[in-house]
C-alpha cells in the first residue's frame, strides 16, 4: 500500500511541474509576441516619421519658391502704389481711365503650407528627430510662418478686401468698372477659354471698348476730395504690404537656413 501511495504522489508532483512549465512557455510566447509587435509598430512609426520629414522639407522648398515669387509681385505692386500717390499729388487734373487702368485693386497673400508639419505634430513624429538643432529650427520656422500668414491674410488682405477696395471703387465710373471686368476675359487666355461662342466673345469685347470714346477727367474740388480720401488708404495698404513682406522675408531666411542645415547633415537626425 505504501508503494502505491508513493507512486500517486510522484505523478501528481510531475503534473504540477508540467503545468508550471506550460504556463511559463505560454507567458513567454505572449510576451515575445507583444514585444515583437511593439518593435514592429515602433519601426513603422519611425519609417512614417522619416517620410513625413522628407515631405516637410519638400513643403519648405515649395514655400521658398512661392515666397520668392510673392516678393517680386509685391515689389511691382508697391511701386504702382507709390506711383499712384505721386500721380495724385503732382497733377491738378487726372484721367480716371488712365488711373484705374494702371492702378491695382487687389493684393497678394502669403500662405503657409503647413499640412505636413501638422501631421508630424499630431502623430508624435517630431519625437523621432534626434537632432535638437534641426527640431528647434523646424518649430521656429513653423511658428514664424504662421505669424507671417496671419499678418498677410488677417491684417493686410482683410484691409485691402474691404476698406481699401470700397474707397477705390467709390470713385470708379461704371463704364470703367465694366471695362475692368471685361479686361480679364479679353486679355487673359485662361479666362478667354471660358467664352464658349462668338456671341460671348463679342459681348465681352463690347464691354471692354465701352469706355474708349469717353473721357473721365477730374479736377478742382472733386480731385482734392479724391486725394483726401484715397491717398491715406493707399498709404495704409502700402504700409501693411511692407510689414507683411518684412515678416515673410524673415520666414524665408529661416526656411533657407533650415534647408541648408538639413542637406548638410543629410538627415542624420531622423
Amino acid at each position: 500500500m505504501e508503494v502505491h501511495h508513493h507512486s500517486q504522489h510522484s505523478s501528481h508532483k510531475k503534473k504540477f511541474k508540467e503545468h508550471i512549465l506550460e504556463f511559463f512557455m505560454l507567458f513567454l510566447a505572449v510576451s515575445l509576441g507583444f514585444l515583437a509587435e511593439n518593435i514592429r509598430e515602433h519601426f513603422i512609426e519611425k519609417e512614417r516619421a522619416h517620410e513625413l520629414l522628407h515631405s516637410f522639407i519638400k513643403d519648405v522648398e515649395s514655400n521658398v519658391s512661392f515666397t520668392d515669387s510673392l516678393f517680386k509681385s509685391n515689389r511691382k505692386m508697391l511701386i504702382k502704389n507709390d506711383s499712384s500717390m505721386v500721380y495724385l499729388l503732382e497733377n491738378k487734373q487726372i484721367s480716371l481711365d488712365s488711373f484705374y487702368s494702371y492702378f491695382p485693386l487687389g493684393s497678394f497673400r502669403y500662405l503657409n503650407n503647413n499640412d505636413t508639419y501638422d501631421q508630424m505634430r499630431s502623430s508624435g513624429s517630431l519625437r523621432y528627430i534626434k537632432d535638437t538643432i534641426l527640431l528647434r529650427m523646424i518649430i521656429n520656422y513653423n511658428t514664424a510662418s504662421r505669424s507671417a500668414e496671419f499678418r498677410s491674410v488677417t491684417q493686410e488682405y482683410e484691409y485691402v478686401a474691404h476698406e481699401y477696395t470700397e474707397a477705390m471703387q467709390n470713385w470708379m465710373p461704371p463704364e470703367i468698372a465694366a471695362k475692368r471686368h471685361a479686361t480679364a476675359y479679353v486679355t487673359n487666355k485662361a479666362f478667354s477659354t471660358m467664352l464658349e461662342n462668338e456671341n460671348d466673345k463679342a459681348l465681352m469685347h463690347k464691354l471692354y471698348h465701352k469706355v474708349d470714346n469717353k473721357i473721365f477727367l477730374l479736377k478742382g474740388e472733386s480731385l482734392e476730395k479724391m486725394k483726401n480720401e484715397l491717398i491715406p488708404v493707399i498709404a495704409r495698404k502700402t504700409y501693411l504690404m511692407s510689414a507683411s513682406m518684412r515678416t515673410a522675408l524673415i520666414v524665408n531666411e529661416q526656411a533657407k537656413n533650415l534647408l541648408i542645415y538639413y542637406k548638410r547633415t543629410a538627415g542624420e537626425s531622423e
